[in-house]
């Protein structure tokens, strides 16, 4: 089932979600992660937190490409109750967000970072990332704790990104 992604303003977005208990998720998980994957790809996204589909689980899936190659395989990654643990580096790069579509900003973000989380077969793991897969952790680690990308953003910004949402919401179904 594709879900339809919760845009910029409804609520759910900015509350902090408390840790989801694995045993009561784990019954719920092989189809959610499937319905999770299909909505993040028929809208081309990289990951997809469960509070953009309207579910309040502390979870997240990321689907990114496997290697640098064209049509490379997508890796996915299922993170549940994820803690950034270390950060490391900085680069600025645009990102956007799927709650946001169509808005795209200059955001910092830490260039390699470790993450503890559960995966999809209960398995606490320890995993350190580098590149889209780090900027990706770092991203829905927010959606997670409630912010947006746009939250990191340099404060000068702050007034166009607010015009621009306002304009962008006009064609947010």
């Amino acid at each position: 089932m594709i879900y339809k992604v919760v845009k910029y303003g409804d609520p759910i977005l900015r509350q902090k979600l408390k840790p989801t208990d694995f045993k009561t998720l784990e019954p719920l998980l092989p189809q959610l992660i499937k319905d999770m994957e299909e909505t993040c790809l028929s809208v081309h996204g990289v990951g997809l937190a469960a509070n953009q589909i309207g579910l309040s689980y502390r979870m997240a899936v990321i689907l990114i490409p496997s290697s640098d190659k064209k049509n490379a395989p997508l890796q996915r990654v299922v993170i549940i109750n994820p803690e950034l643990v270390e950060k490391r580096g900085e680069a600025v790069e645009e990102e956007g967000c799927l709650s946001l579509p169509g808005l795209w900003v200059e955001i910092p973000r830490a260039t390699d970072v470790t993450l503890e989380f559960t995966d999809e077969t209960g398995t606490h793991r320890r995993m350190r990332a580098r590149g889209l897969l780090a900027k990706a952790f770092q991203h829905e680690m927010d959606h997670l704790d409630g912010h947006l990308f746009i939250d990191h953003a340099d404060p000068a910004l702050k007034p166009a990104i607010k015009r621009e949402i306002k304009k962008l919401r006009s064609t947010w179904n």
